[in-house]
């Protein structure tokens, strides 16, 4: 028998809020019930042996990774979600403990504190140190050529006998190799269908299990005296000569396959001389803004006029900033631009960049925010890919006026509408996910008729969801009845929408349908 402490339960509800409920999905709703009423499901999920568990089915959602490429994503039942990020921060500091040391200056990605039990691994700055480790390597005379490895489709394909192996030899105490069973064998094996491969795909918690399966991989290159610094699954391996190059990833590539049954993905993985991988892969967006510095001698040569002979004083900090978030605005919006130039090759990392970017930008000219939304909405087909940070972008706006709304969002429903070529459905849960935002935005009857006409259920979830939201009791009524037949998460939707019925409706249909589940019966 295996139960979880209230203290591991509170660690897990506390980490979640801090990282987030899963990465490329939109926020649930179902988690605010979940942090309203935490001390009634922690009693509820405390009670559970995890040896004879059976968790909800996850819900799966093919998201586009290129115009022709997809990845699978999962998201949790919220129950279970818990558990999982319980179970992985109770083994976090043995996994940590016998990575490569932070001080090799290898490996970057997701290194926990040990003296935080309830985060799992720190972000801050990160991603940055990681970059710098690259800029400072290439600028090494003796590094000639560079051999960047891609693990392919890494979680999808983590063998599970092999991370119950990992997790167990790193284990110090009972507790922690208890965990190897019943997290890997019990929990991971009967979410991912007893399949003897996979992790999910999208909780913050399935990182650390990743790195934990490259322990191996990563001491066994440190070992060989391979110049290398990684990034989750992504390997770059500084090199004297492109013999050098290619017999790393050779032995890479066999270690990988005979070990953990792991390949190189051979679109990404590539010999390059460090010419072009400096240009091709150090090359960073910002480098393209106008700095402060340009806007500064702008404003002075403007103040000095035209005889260029008189002493002025510097620009102000206001006028500075101002003129830079006019320029920088501008940039962006040109960055978006030519990346939408070739249709038939986006540009996706610069469309996520400028659309994550324009918004931080203080100051921004609204106009401008604005033509780059008319930009994004007018090319959305062309950018399924990025559906998470169109709809962001368009959240982002906090001033739209009813009629702008209007426009916006029946341009929005229109590819959604299409029989002949319709979006995917990782698309359609991010534009759903505008309606399910707020009210304002309407259009219930539209969605209800999206709801009827797809056979998706993450299409079926987040129309429910956004039927909560602006909907009533007509539309309600329209869904309730495929409650019976619905998965573990559209079931929890069509509860959500379901609070558009009369009081004594809800109790009655509650009661009829057999509601179960601690979330189910709160929500």
């Amino acid at each position: 028998m295996f139960t979880l402490t209230s203290n591991e339960l509170d660690n897990a509800l506390a980490a979640i809020n801090h990282h987030g409920y899963s990465t490329m999905l939109p926020y649930p709703p179902e988690w605010e019930v979940v942090v309203s009423n935490w001390p009634a499901i922690r009693a509820i999920i405390e009670k559970i042996d995890l040896d004879t568990y059976e968790p909800f089915k996850l819900m799966r959602v093919f998201a586009p990774k290129s115009r022709a490429n997809i990845r699978v994503m999962h998201m949790l039942h919220p129950q279970d979600l818990l558990i999982y990020t319980a179970l992985v921060l109770i083994v976090k500091n043995d996994i940590e403990a016998n990575r490569v040391p932070v001080k090799s200056k290898r490996v970057y990605s997701y290194r926990t504190d040990i003296l935080k039990p309830q985060v799992l691994y720190g972000a801050k700055g990160s991603y940055e140190a990681y970059r710098n480790q690259l800029n400072a390597k290439a600028e090494n005379d003796r590094v000639k050529f560079i051999a960047i490895a891609d693990i392919a489709d890494f979680f999808p394909r983590i063998y599970q006998h092999r991370l119950e192996n990992v997790i167990e030899s790193v284990a110090t105490s009972q507790r922690t190799r208890d965990v190897a069973r019943v997290l890997v064998r019990k929990l991971i094996g009967n979410l991912m269908g007893r399949n003897s491969y996979g992790i999910p795909v999208g909780p913050y918690a399935s990182r650390l299990l990743g790195e934990a399966i490259l322990i191996d991989v990563d001491a066994t290159l440190q070992s060989q005296g391979v110049n290398f610094v990684r990034w989750v699954d992504d390997y770059n391996i500084f090199c004297k000569t492109e013999y050098e190059a290619q017999s790393v990833l050779f032995s890479l590539g066999e270690w990988l396959f005979s070990n953990h049954g792991l390949t190189l993905q051979s679109a990404k993985t590539k010999i390059l001389p460090i010419d072009t991988y400096k240009n091709e892969y150090l090359f960073h967006h910002d480098a393209q803004l106008t700095g402060r510095d340009a806007v500064v001698n702008m404003l002075r040569n403007f103040m000095t006029g035209y005889e260029g002979d008189e002493e002025v004083e510097d620009p102000n900090e206001d006028e500075v900033q101002e003129a830079l978030a006019v320029l920088q605005g501008i940039d962006v919006k040109g960055i978006l631009e030519s990346s939408l130039a070739d249709t038939t090759l986006v540009d996706y990392e610069a469309v996520v960049y400028a659309l994550t970017k324009l918004p931080r930008i203080p100051g921004v000219q609204p106009e401008l925010k604005r033509e780059v939304l008319d930009l994004i909405i007018d090319n959305a087909e062309l950018l399924y890919p990025v559906a998470e940070q169109i709809a962001k972008y368009v959240l982002s706006f906090t001033d739209l006026t009813r009629s702008e709304q209007k426009r916006i969002a029946a341009k929005l429903l229109r590819p959604l509408k299409s029989k002949r070529n319709p979006p995917p459905p990782y698309y359609a849960m991010w534009i759903l996910h505008i309606f399910a935002s707020s009210s304002d935005w309407n259009h219930a009857k539209d969605i209800v008729a999206l709801y009827s006409a797809s056979t998706s259920e993450v299409i079926k979830r987040h129309a429910a969801l956004a039927i909560h939201s602006s909907g009533n009791r007509s539309e309600a009524v329209a869904i309730k009845d495929e409650y019976v037949g619905a998965s573990p998460l559209l079931r929890l939707a069509i509860l959500f929408a379901s609070r558009k019925l009369g009081g004594d409706e809800r109790k009655h249909w509650k009661l009829a349908n057999g509601i179960s589940g601690g979330i189910e019966k709160l929500v």
